[in-house]
């Protein structure tokens, strides 16, 4: 069986064309103005953008675009111009438009430059994007909210230890200080430095479930007690596996005794299978531990600290990590916090 043959639609007209044209341009959802490629001079608005900036076309027609009233920025309006008819197109994701009655809107600016019968001319079609900026502020004022409230919750289950152990608990603040200042050094992104903050805050909290002898025995600690001593990074994780923290706590938690041949604890896991979290606490918890005071012992002071994390560089700690921790003390003059 033959098919019909299908015919091609027929070229508009150049007066169809334009018919299109004006019914597109002036239906549009998006308010577009027509300038002229020389002069920057408005030739044209359509419906949408009148009504979006509560302009008449005649205050708008005739007009070069940074001298009409809506343009907040003019001078930037007049860079742009220079910049668009250099390159044939300029965007903007986020562009200031002043309304007539002085109300500030936020909308996205996109312009180009083609020919039309010989002639260039530029189109700048606008978007207003006021209601997402406003949606996309509050998402930001409740995702402060949610941080706010995720750090009073690690602050109370820090001070529960405090309560508890007043040792552990200025051990933990200490770290916390110190990781801090690491990852700063590192130029981490302030959200991952906030998360690390917040695990060092809490990284020995499953000591709660060593009996308090233990903790502040002023010996040495028998074989038994050891095991049960290590048993708190296990413990601290299963406390918090199940909030739902923006930040990767629990496993911090977990992995702060971790170290990079495998010799570490409760899983003896290997290199970047620890996370970076993990490693700058672990490298922290070391420092801290090593250069203050024990109930059974007395602190070797920060140099001799400083040679422990160095010496286990690449083996048993992150050389990157242990690199900024040196530096923190010995170019940054860091100190612990006197708590």
């Amino acid at each position: 069986m033959t098919l019909p043959e299908q015919k091609s639609p027929a070229p508009l007209s150049p007066s169809q064309s334009e018919i299109r044209y004006r019914r597109l341009f002036e239906t549009a959802q998006d308010g577009i103005l027509i300038l002229d490629f020389t002069s920057g001079v408005i030739h044209d608005a359509n419906p949408f953008i009148i009504n979006l900036l509560g302009y008449t076309k005649d205050d708008l027609i005739g007009k070069e675009l940074w001298e009409i009233g809506p343009m907040v920025d003019k001078a930037a309006a007049m860079t742009a111009f220079t910049v668009l008819k250099d390159k044939g197109y300029i965007r903007y994701d986020d562009l200031p438009l002043r309304h007539k009655n002085g109300q500030i809107l936020n909308v996205e600016f996109v312009s180009n430059a083609y020919g039309v019968n010989g002639d260039r001319v530029i189109q700048c079609n606008i978007r207003d994007i006021s209601d997402r900026k406003a949606a996309e502020a509050e998402l930001l004022k409740y995702q402060h909210s949610v941080n706010v409230s995720m750090r009073e919750m690690v602050e109370t289950l820090s001070n529960v230890v405090v309560a508890r152990d007043s040792y552990t608990g200025s051990h933990m603040k200490r770290v916390a200080h110190l990781s801090t200042a690491i990852a700063t050094k590192l130029n981490l992104p302030l959200h991952t430095i906030e998360g690390i903050n917040m695990a060092a805050l809490v990284h020995d909290i499953g000591k709660i479930v060593i009996p308090a002898e233990v903790l502040t025995k002023p010996s040495a600690l028998a074989t038994y007690e050891i095991n049960m001593l290590r048993n708190h990074a296990q413990a601290g994780y299963d406390m918090l596996k199940h909030i739902h923290f923006p930040w990767n706590i629990a496993q911090s938690i977990l992995q702060h005794h971790e170290r990079l041949d495998g010799s570490g604890y409760p899983n003896g896991i290997k290199g970047d299978v620890i996370c970076l979290e993990a490693r700058i606490i672990g490298v922290s918890d070391t420092v801290e531990a090593m250069s203050s005071d024990r109930p059974y012992r007395k602190g070797k002071g920060i140099q001799a600290a400083l040679r422990e994390i160095q010496d286990g560089a690449g083996q048993l700690f992150d050389s990157e990590i242990v690199n900024a921790c040196v530096q923190v003390f010995e170019h940054d003059a860091y100190a612990f916090p006197i708590l």
